[in-house]
């Protein structure tokens, strides 16, 4: 296959934890062109470690170059829209960082770009590329639990959560302050941060389109201003009940820790995030409890399979493996959460859709 020229926009914690790690594993399918960030700092450091050939402080330079066949969009939700529409105009086929956008509206506005250009758009909703839940989607798949009646996952971050990997960098601060991730005007905390990967889960287990959503939330932390602590529950179309737990602001010393459960009207499946992470079913066959360390969500290869799929994807000329749409979806379902935390009153997924006028 073809080795394809990529550029990375947003050199950020998730460009440094995760993209451009898989990036460098991937080289033998990726050449890592050039890298855009605002922080000089943080471009430089993405070069001097990971091999760009250069680095800009504006990501329209990086776009503007002719030897770049796609790009990888690390930068904050609110960010999105601008980049993928500019990078679909200049022809470059898109992996972008979920959320997909701060509004639907612009979500939509990143597909049609796409489709305009006819480029390539895949959101990165890594968990569709973990190995726990990709297994538990298979039992669910192949009936082992009957029709899914309840989908849960419950999330919980520390504060120090990428403390432990001593990455080059952090997150962008707009005020040399606090970071965009804690600042109203960037975001709307825990629902977009967290919640979206939930929402996503939530949707691809149920096997539905949601209808409504009633949800809680709150500032838990000291010096917080957005939503760090929200709860959930859904209501899917076919009569799924969807449900999450999620907190991000947790005290340092706390575990980083995920627990997915999908109960069917024959059993259940569950895969969490305990020291020995055990991949378990319950079927009527009775209970399976395949030791899988290798699993645990930290140190999984989901970002490698994301990043390696979507690359053999233009390779062969096959379509994204993860439909924009599902992210659309995701982020309809993540601003109801909002929307409802917010007002007090359940939300119509309808509701979330673009005025006509």
């Amino acid at each position: 296959m073809t080795k394809l020229r990529a550029g990375l926009i947003g050199t950020g914690t998730i460009a440094h934890s995760a993209h451009l790690p898989a990036m460098q594993y991937l080289g033998h399918d990726i050449e890592l062109v050039a890298v855009a960030d605002i922080r000089a700092e943080a471009a430089q450091a993405a070069v001097k470690k990971y091999g760009a050939e250069t680095w800009y402080s504006d990501y329209r330079e990086l776009l503007n170059r002719d030897d770049i066949d796609f790009v990888d969009i690390c930068t904050p939700e609110f960010l999105h829209c601008e980049q993928v529409v500019a990078a679909a105009e200049a022809g470059k086929h898109i992996l972008c960082e979920k959320p997909m956008a701060a509004t639907v509206d612009e979500a939509d506005r990143m597909i049609a770009a796409a489709k305009a250009n006819d480029v390539m758009l895949m959101i990165g909703h890594s968990r569709r590329f973990t190995d726990r839940y990709r297994n538990a989607w298979q039992a669910v798949a192949e009936g082992r639990i009957g029709n899914v009646q309840i989908v849960r996952e419950n999330e919980r971050r520390p504060i120090a959560m990428y403390s432990a990997l001593d990455l080059a960098t952090g997150y962008w601060s707009p005020d040399g302050d606090r970071p965009w991730i804690s600042d109203p005007e960037y975001t709307e905390g825990a629902a977009l941060t967290n919640a979206v990967h939930e929402m996503d889960l939530a949707r691809w287990f149920a096997g539905a389109d949601a209808l409504s959503v009633q949800a809680e939330s709150r500032i838990a932390g000291e010096g917080v201003e957005v939503a760090d602590f929200l709860t959930y529950t859904i209501t899917f179309k076919n009569g799924v009940i969807g449900g999450a737990e999620i907190v991000n602001n947790l005290p340092s010393g706390y575990p980083y820790f995920h627990m997915l459960e999908v109960y069917g009207d024959q059993g259940s499946v569950r895969a969490d995030d305990p020291d020995q992470s055990p991949y378990a079913v319950w079927s009527q066959g009775g209970m399976q409890f395949p030791v899988n360390f290798d699993q645990l969500l930290h140190i999984d290869n989901a970002y490698i399979r994301e990043i390696g799929w979507f690359v053999r994807a233009i390779q062969i000329g096959a379509p994204p493996p993860l439909d924009p749409w599902d992210a659309r979806q995701a982020l309809a379902l993540s601003l109801a959460a909002v929307e409802s935390s917010k007002t007090g009153r359940t939300v119509f997924l309808s509701e979330m859709e673009p005025s006509s006028e």
